[in-house]
């Protein structure tokens, strides 16, 4: 397990703070999520890493509302260095604005490679809406060591782009 210590915190503090002064200055109901338009649903997709492991096929399934859980396995994996990845679990929250969504949760990858550094990720992503069933979305995974955490792991991150449908 990682602990995030000394300058690492001050940076993860500093960065929270900005973080909640941003929301709270938002217009009156902009976060005001009793009317979030996010529905329950089981969301399937393939996606292909773009970056650093071109080549790598995910598949994903999320299931949830504005609160949902994600799992899912690589059909394959390559162009990078470290333990090949078989699978993922996690959890996160989805924002909906008209077509739009985005999504910031956590995720647990079973191996770590030059691309995860570690085991729990960021889960952190943007799709587009093209119908009611289907959807285009960017991903990203990585553990933050920009953010200061981990510094001394690799972490250039899990980069994906996909389709999907929505049930």
């Amino acid at each position: 397990m990682t602990v995030i210590t000394g300058r690492a915190s001050s940076r993860v503090a500093a960065i929270l703070v900005v973080i909640g002064a941003l929301a709270f200055s938002l217009p009156a109901g902009a976060l005001d999520l009793s009317l979030d338009p996010t529905r329950s649903a089981l969301r399937l997709t393939v996606a292909e890493d773009f970056v650093h492991a071109k080549g790598s096929v995910v598949v994903s399934a999320r299931y949830g509302g504005a609160w949902g859980v994600r799992a899912g396995v690589w059909t394959h994996a390559t162009g990078f260095e470290g333990g090949k990845p078989t699978g993922f679990a996690g959890a996160n929250y989805m924002w909906t604005y008209g077509n739009w969504r985005a999504e910031f949760g956590t995720v647990w990858i079973d191996k770590t490679s030059d691309l995860n550094g570690t085991h729990w990720d960021f889960d952190v992503a943007a799709a587009y809406d093209l119908s009611d069933r289907w959807f285009v979305e960017w991903r990203h995974y990585s553990h933050g060591r920009k953010l200061g955490i981990a510094e001394n792991k690799p972490n250039d991150g899990w980069n994906l782009i996909g389709v999907g449908v929505a049930f």
